[in-house]
């Protein structure tokens, strides 16, 4: 049963709180115990577990027929505490949960409440259902930490299950096959040209800026200029009286030459530059340059 997410103290063992609470345990002991080697515990007995925020009150007898779950060991080391003269338990709750509140017997998942409610009903009925709105390998996460084993999962939902896993993992060992040609292409290509340690290096200041120090510098730098050149242009378009285009032009100048010398740098690193030429980034870029070449060359017979 399910309560709303706050504070209180627990309910007399006699509430009707209570008694929907260890509703589980009104079910056939035969459904409860069919993992074989649990103990159940006396039937009064209950924890409140919070998880993701919304929190639920579980009976530990039907918590202790599933004793290989995270919540049936928790179940049994809360009972192991609870004992009439039992002695300090050896292991401590929060080997199994995130947080504890043992006063009011309250212990706290950060997991998918959705998910949980599948895990819920797994102990309500022995039946495990897969959720649909979560993928199979993030389903068999959740499981997975609850220690929750896939093959019991009902055979209603097992076939579709297992296809949808088998298809994750294909789609998942695909893109790892192609992120490993990609590096090994990559590897070949600096191999394959002079001075290959140095043309690596320089390519990964370039193209990854988080993958060292230089190459976060480069990156804040590249987007100096960038920001540096929109404002530029957006001033010399303005026309205003009190500018000195002089300056502006100077400061384009500089932009070009550093985008000019990034693009330079960047086709010399790579080894295939025909293919370095098509790529749509790489296009893009030197659209970007040339326009101000081409007018600079249409200029200077003007200016003689």
């Amino acid at each position: 049963m399910e309560l709303p997410p706050r504070s209180r103290a627990p309910p007399p063992p006699d509430s009707p709180l209570e008694l929907d609470s260890v509703s589980l345990a009104s079910l056939e002991s035969s459904v409860f115990c069919s993992e074989g080697d649990g103990e159940p515990l006396a039937l009064g007995d209950s924890l409140t577990v919070n998880v993701g925020g919304s929190r639920f009150v579980l009976s530990q007898q039907a918590l202790s027929c599933f004793p290989h779950t995270r919540l049936g060991k928790l179940a049994v080391l809360v009972a192991s505490y609870r004992r009439p003269g039992a002695l300090a338990a050896a292991r401590s709750p929060l080997e199994f949960c995130d947080d504890a509140n043992p006063v009011d017997n309250e212990y706290f998942f950060d997991r998918s409440s959705q998910a949980f409610r599948y895990v819920l009903h797994y102990y309500r009925t022995g039946r495990l259902h897969v959720m649909e709105q979560l993928c199979a390998l993030s389903f068999l996460q959740e499981i997975q930490y609850w220690g929750i084993d896939e093959l019991s999962i009902d055979s209603c939902c097992r076939d579709r299950y297992f296809r949808r896993k088998e298809l994750s993992e294909t789609l998942d060992f695909k893109k790892d096959a192609e992120d490993q040609e990609s590096q090994h292409e990559s590897e070949q290509d600096f191999a394959q040209g002079p001075c290959p340690t140095v043309r690596q290096k320089l390519w990964d200041i370039l193209e990854k800026p988080g993958s060292s120090t230089a190459s976060r510098i480069f990156g804040v730098i590249s987007i100096v200029f960038v920001v540096v050149s929109i404002a530029n242009m957006a001033l010399m378009s303005a026309e205003l009286s009190w500018l000195d285009l002089q300056v502006l032009e100077i400061l384009e100048y500089f932009c070009i030459s550093w985008f000019t010398g990034e693009f330079a740098l960047r086709f010399l690193c790579v080894r295939d530059r025909c293919c370095f030429l098509r790529k749509v980034p790489n296009i893009i870029d030197l659209l970007a340059i040339l326009p101000f070449y081409i007018t600079l060359l249409v200029r200077e017979p003007e200016r003689e």
